[in-house]
């Protein structure tokens, strides 16, 4: 059995986004259980055409950056490297240009997508509060014909999947999809023990410092609760923007500002916070959230994917953080919907647990297709 990732990064080589966390540790745990697999994403700091990792194949494409027609030129190469992993099903981590270039590279093998993160029109109003140029008459043209484009690429896939149950219903309206998308989640790993937490109340963020994960709100809220620790790790793709917050916030004797960490070192912060605070103006399921109830530490979020945070957490109403953290203080509930939250993962996302899934889905394709 040979599978192809399809994939915008890998979670290396200076990259770190959630798409490319989630297909590193899914192919290392596909990889480990024997399964011959391959990611075809762009080249990027320094990465090779081909290169190892984890015990499965990265094959990288130039990314043409710079050039007029960089984007097209960088899916036209990639149509080579897509055929070099030669695989039996390739599997695209969301539906993009790439899912449809990978179909257009080998017709005649299998093609499943996996639906991480659907944008529909409400949500890109959303964002255009943050970033407006995502409220331009511009940008709406793009994105219908980019819909128009990916949902022919959908009708073309032999197997649809869903990260999270609420997405379902979303993709298909989106797309107009014919073929309901199977519910199929994404790994995270579940450590054996979890980290005693702090003796004083602490809370913790993971994500981008980019502009729709709002991230002045968690460093606003550590200058106004002085009696609780916050640490904020991550750091924006805008070096300027970044070096600028740093120094706004910077002075805040209870407010730690780590940059990016390892993940030794995201493992203990998590393992440690009371909870994980999440300040994001939309969220689909994003794999922090399972990392923090893998540590037995609840989510505070304004987003409530799959009710995973009013389970296990405190859903915010109305970017009320200050209700969320009066929560954290007045009893220790935390602690109980944090020791859930980590048995409910560890039943329904442990990494091992989901790479058998994909397995057992991939089998059932291949053995489908005679």
């Amino acid at each position: 059995m040979k599978i192809c990732f399809v994939s915008p990064e890998i979670f290396h080589w200076g990259t770190y986004g959630g798409f490319g966390y989630l297909t590193r540790l899914l192919a290392k745990k596909l990889a480990e259980k024997e399964i011959d697999v391959s990611v075809v994403t762009q080249r990027r700091n320094g990465q090779n055409e081909y290169e190892k990792l984890d015990g499965f194949k990265v094959y990288g494409y130039p990314s043409h950056q710079g050039t007029g027609f960089g984007s097209l030129s960088a899916r036209r190469d990639s149509i080579k490297y897509y055929q070099k992993a030669d695989a039996d099903i390739y599997h695209s981590q969301a539906v993009s240009y790439n899912t449809y270039v990978a179909y257009i590279a080998e017709p005649d093998k299998r093609h499943i997508i996996t639906f991480q993160d659907p944008y529909d029109w409400d949500e890109w109003r959303r964002i255009a509060k943050v970033i407006p140029k995502y409220g331009t008459l511009k940008h709406q043209l793009r994105i219908e014909a980019e819909i128009r484009i990916l949902a022919e690429t959908c009708r073309e896939m032999d197997r649809l999947y869903s990260q999270a149950h609420f997405l379902i219903p979303k993709a298909i309206k989106l797309y107009k999809l014919e073929m309901v998308p199977k519910y199929l989640p994404n790994p995270v790993p579940v450590p054996e023990e979890t980290y005693e937490k702090a003796k004083r109340p602490t809370v913790c963020f993971l994500a981008r410092w980019d502009p729709q994960k709002r991230v002045e709100i968690f460093l606003g809220l550590a200058e106004k609760y002085p009696d609780i620790d916050f640490i904020a790790m991550g750091k924006s793709h805008d070096s300027e923007k970044d070096r600028a917050l740093r120094e706004k916030y910077g002075h805040i004797p209870n407010l730690t500002l780590t940059g990016f960490v390892s993940e030794q070192e995201k493992k203990e912060i998590l393992g440690k916070s009371w909870a994980l605070l999440n300040t994001s103006i939309r969220e689909a399921l994003p794999v922090s959230f399972l990392e923090a109830l893998a540590n037995e530490t609840p989510v505070i979020s304004g987003e409530n994917p799959d009710k995973l945070v009013s389970d296990y957490g405190y859903h915010v109403i109305n970017d009320d953080y200050d209700a969320g953290l009066a929560w954290l203080l007045d009893s220790d509930e935390w602690q109980i919907r944090g020791r859930n939250g980590r048995h409910h993962v560890s039943r329904v996302y442990d990494a091992d647990h989901v790479a058998d899934l994909h397995i057992g889905e991939y089998t059932r394709i291949i053995e489908a297709s005679g």
